[in-house]
């Protein structure tokens, strides 16, 4: 019996630190949950970029290097590195967007790191790309309205709020997006205070104080800490022009 007792003993320790081993994804995912360190987000792209070079057709590589090169764009102060990494967040988008269109990933962050490209770009060059981040983020919406807490009804209104009537620009449904993602994602703060400031403009400050007073108070899970306060910092400010 003893004898058994001890086989079974290194069996297990043969097999725990098996299990216990982390996948890159999963290695990847606790970095990008640290992002407010940079060197963090760095490590979790890192990741993500060997293991698509390996996978080549490893979707949720390619989700994910789109998702972590948007965020890392958005450190980069020089506009030519910024654009390069928007351009691998693209590329990796459709990548991933090609292996399976039926999945909302692809499309959502093939959508905003085309639509940081735009933006990046100016008006007069973008205008071609606003069809592309448009209809991706209508895909997304399509699969899995509810994804990033709401986050594409919150883009697909600023584009509509955005954009000339000429170039497709809907102000009414603007509007109605934005309040239909509040519906969706309840704590999503990013989206309240966009649809805050569009109150505001429309002489709604009640409504406005409201949503920003929620802002300063409730706790929103999809963001970091950085990403809270930054959000929070802006709902202060446009809170204190309404008093």
């Amino acid at each position: 019996m003893k004898n058994l007792t001890l086989i079974a003993a290194v069996l297990l320790s043969m097999v725990q630190p098996v299990l216990a081993q982390e996948s890159p994804i999963e290695k990847a995912d606790k970095f990008f949950a640290g992002r407010d360190n940079i060197e963090s987000l760095k490590q979790a792209a890192a990741l993500m970029e060997d293991l698509a070079r390996r996978e080549p057709a490893n979707f949720d590589a390619l989700w994910r290097l789109a998702r972590f090169k948007f965020y890392l764009a958005d450190h980069e102060k020089d506009n030519t590195k910024k654009s390069k990494v928007l351009v691998a967040a693209i590329d990796a988008g459709k990548k991933a967007v090609a292996l399976d269109a039926g999945r909302v990933e692809g499309h959502f962050w093939l959508a905003a790191s085309t639509g940081e490209y735009a933006d990046l770009k100016g008006a007069l060059q973008s205008l071609s790309l606003v069809r592309t981040v448009r209809r991706e983020f209508e895909a997304a919406l399509a699969i899995n309205p509810a994804y990033e807490n709401g986050d594409v009804y919150s883009a697909l209104g600023q584009i509509d709020l955005n954009l000339p009537k000429l170039l497709g620009g809907n102000e009414r449904r603007g509007l109605e997006r934005l309040e239909a993602g509040l519906k969706v994602g309840t704590n999503n703060s990013d989206l309240k205070l966009t649809l805050a400031e569009v109150y505001v403009k429309k002489g709604k400050n009640n409504e406005a104080r409201a949503l920003l007073e929620s802002v300063l108070t409730a706790i929103d899970p999809a963001r970091s800490a950085l990403e809270q306060e930054d959000i929070k910092e802006k709902a202060r400010r446009v809170l204190e022009k309404i008093k």
